[in-house]
Parts: structure tokens; sequence; C-alpha cells
């Protein structure tokens, strides 16, 4: 029986993905053959009559699989784009999305030079590790409530050749600051809205995703204690559902500062940037 080749198992594993759901299933079919037969784009073209190896059929098959039950394809790929970045990512963290991407170049812009940075509840280290490679004058720190996360976080900071002052901790309850600029990509998803959520939701850690009925447990926490955080010309800016912007408003109003509201690439509004009145 002759081998199978490499571009019919490509097609014939993309349309299995788009009958589970994956819309973009024949693209995510090249990206877990590339990642684990180690071959470019090109190749997977320019190769296409390659035959392939029972091995290496049995372990594509096996990372196809786990993205046709709905796995995110950065945990079956073990690796994440943000940014110019790439970042390890495990279950341990959340995935890195393209909203919080946009927030780099807002953080960028308020930094004033070897001003202080802090990223609560870093995750992956995304946030973090993005501001310290654009700019290596300040001083970056990040935090965590979950040690299996700040590990990950590390690990890409040193992948990446970044310093940053690892913590952790419950939001910034242990630290003192103050920062000129603070970010957080919080939980946000409200416990009642999680029946509606993607299956690949069900993936990712919980405590990343969820906070509580409205989802703004963590966040109403943190802006309370922005005032004490921050210097007297600092911002907080926040990662929220787009649907959240104006109890936002009213929760930052309520301890005395101002809340300006900014939309996403996709026009929804999705960053809070506040600060002191």
């Amino acid at each position: 029986m002759p081998m199978p080749q490499l571009l019919d198992l490509v097609k014939r594993s993309g349309t299995w993905l788009v009958e589970k759901g994956i819309g973009n299933g024949l693209r995510e079919a090249e990206w877990i053959f590339m990642e684990a037969l180690q071959l470019s784009r090109l190749d997977l073209f320019t190769r296409f009559d390659m035959p392939l190896e029972p091995a290496e059929v049995d372990r594509v098959r096996a990372l196809i699989a786990r993205r046709g039950k709905r796995e995110p394809l950065a945990y079956v790929l073990g690796h994440q784009p943000f940014c110019n970045l790439t970042l390890t990512v495990t279950p341990a963290v959340l995935v890195p999305r393209p909203e919080t991407e946009a927030l780099i170049p807002r953080l960028i812009a308020d930094l004033p030079a070897g001003g202080g940075f802090l990223d609560v509840g870093t995750g992956s280290g995304a946030i973090a590790i993005a501001v310290a490679q654009a700019r290596p004058d300040v001083r970056v720190e990040a935090t965590d409530a979950h040690a299996d996360a700040v590990t990950v976080a590390r690990a890409n900071a040193e992948r990446h050749a970044v310093t940053v002052g690892f913590h952790i901790g419950h939001l910034a309850r242990e630290l003192s600051g103050p920062y000129e600029v603070i970010a957080a990509n919080l939980p946000y998803i409200g416990t009642s809205e999680q029946a509606d959520c993607d299956p690949e939701l069900g993936y990712e850690p919980a405590h990343a995703l969820y906070c509580g009925k409205d989802g703004l447990g963590l966040i109403r926490e943190l802006i309370a204690d922005a005032p004490r955080l921050l210097t007297p010309t600092g911002i907080l800016w926040l990662e929220h559902g787009f649907r959240q912007g104006q109890a936002i408003i009213a929760l930052a109003e309520a301890v005395g500062l101002r809340c300006l509201v900014v939309p996403d690439g996709a026009g929804l509004d999705r960053h809070a940037r506040i600060s002191r009145a």
C-alpha cells in the first residue's frame, strides 16, 4: 500500500476540522502540519506529493484530533503570536487575543521615559513582555495569583531576553508602586454567560475568564485600589467586555477617578483609560 501524501492529508484534515465547526479548518490544518513536521508553508505546496511515514501520520493525527475536540489551536501548537513575539502557552494561561494586542501601543504612548509599569494578572506575560521589548527604558513588573502562570511568563520573558520583575499574589495587594502606568486584562465574563461561550473556552483556565455574575469582581477591586498604586499622573488601562464600559466608568467615578472608554479595532468598547480626576 502506498504511503499517504502530504497535501492530500492536509486537505482531508482541513475538511474534517470544518465539519467539526472550525470555519478556518483548512488553514488551521496547514499550521498543525507545519508544526508537527517542521515544514514551511511553501513546503506544503512544493513538496505536496511527499510521502509520510506512519509515525509522522500518527503525530499529525493526534494534533488534528485535539483541535477537532475544540481544544484551542494555541494549546495544540504550544505557542501563540502576540505583537512581534511568539509566546509559549499552556493550559495554565489564557491564550493571548488580538484585542489585547491593540492595547500595547496605548500603553507605550502613556509611559514616560524611565517610568514604572505594572501588568496585573499577567498570565503568559504577553503584555509585560511586549512593553519591556518596546520600552527597555521602563521598569516593568508583572503579577499573577497563580504560580503556574508565572512560571510560563518567566520562561517567555527569558526566551525574548527582556527584564520583567515577576510577583505572585492577589492583584497588586502586595505591591506599593507607585506606577506611571498599570495594565490589567482580568477575567470579565460573568458566570451567567458561561453557557453561551465557545467550546474552546472550556479548555482555558476558568479563573482567567469568569469572575462573578457580572464579570466585574476583580476589576472592581483593582479600580478601588488604583489611587494607592498610581502616581499623581498615573494611568490604569483595563481590557473589559464590550458591554461593560458604562459600569466601569461608574466604578472609577465612585473612587474619585475619571474614565475614558476606547474602542478596539472592531469598533467595540474594549479598553478603559482611568486616571485621577
